[in-house]
């Protein structure tokens, strides 16, 4: 192999790896995320566990309304062209505990 040709090729090789992480870092999957929610927060759990859960996400906010906590995590969509806003909608009874949460995705042009 020539001098040039192993050049590329590692260039070529960093570029890819360096996509992939660039990919991982700002693309939000509603899946993923769905599913973190009903694997980590089950109903009756206390709302400042929920609000970690929230704050370990980096929201653009999190609101604490008493009984409904609201989140907005922002990112990108998939394809890298949309942004990408989930809204999270925990709600808790009087005690505190969490009943139920809503999830809504919205896309829009970067």
């Amino acid at each position: 192999m020539t001098k040039p040709l192993r050049w590329g090729a590692l260039a070529i090789a960093l570029a890819l790896a360096l996509g992939a992480l660039g990919y991982s870092h700002y693309v939000l999957n509603s899946q993923q995320l769905d599913s973190a929610i009903k694997a980590e927060l089950p109903p009756g759990t206390l709302k400042a566990q929920v609000i970690q859960f929230i704050q370990k996400r980096k929201p653009e906010f999190c609101d604490d309304l008493g009984t409904h906590v609201k989140a907005r995590i922002t990112g990108r969509a998939g394809n890298l062209i949309y942004s990408k806003d989930i809204i999270l909608d925990f709600e808790f009874d009087a005690s505190g505990r969490l009943v139920s949460f809503s999830q809504k995705v919205y896309l829009g042009f970067v």
